[in-house]
């Protein structure tokens, strides 16, 4: 049992930190204008509003990386509990997703892809990963 929260600590640790690195690429190929505050609801509303396609796109795709690299990071520590490993993360990322769509408005193509995305993307990661039958 420590083995299998281990391993959803580890993915989830995994999947933030993808999310993390991936938006920083983004910020350099689409930086936030000049006089921008991050921490301004209004501003930061504006900017998503005003963001290119490839931006947003982006985006949904830094999600569905992170969500196949935890579930990856997660079934190569505890491979035999691996669709739950990949439910539970998924369902942790639809859940991040869901937070972060609340806070700021997005378009509505953006807003399902995001959520629909991850837990197809975990739930197959996890198949993929799946033990061997002897």
């Amino acid at each position: 049992m420590l083995r299998l929260i281990l391993a959803f600590l580890a993915g989830a640790v995994a999947m933030s930190l993808t999310v993390a690195g991936i938006q920083a690429i983004g910020h350099q190929l689409w930086p936030l204008p000049a006089g921008i505050d991050p921490n301004s609801h209004a501003q930061m509303a504006t900017i998503v509003e005003s963001m290119p396609v490839a931006a947003k796109a982006w985006v949904v795709l830094a999600y569905a990386i992170a969500t196949a690299v935890a579930v990856l990071v997660a079934t190569l520590i505890a491979r035999p509990r691996w669709k739950g490993l990949g439910i539970a993360l998924g369902l942790l990322m639809v859940g991040l997703c869901a937070i972060n769509l609340s806070l700021l408005p997005h378009p509505l193509w953006m807003a399902i892809a995001t959520l629909a995305i991850p837990l197809p993307i975990a739930l197959g990661v996890a198949r993929w990963r799946r033990p061997a039958v002897a």
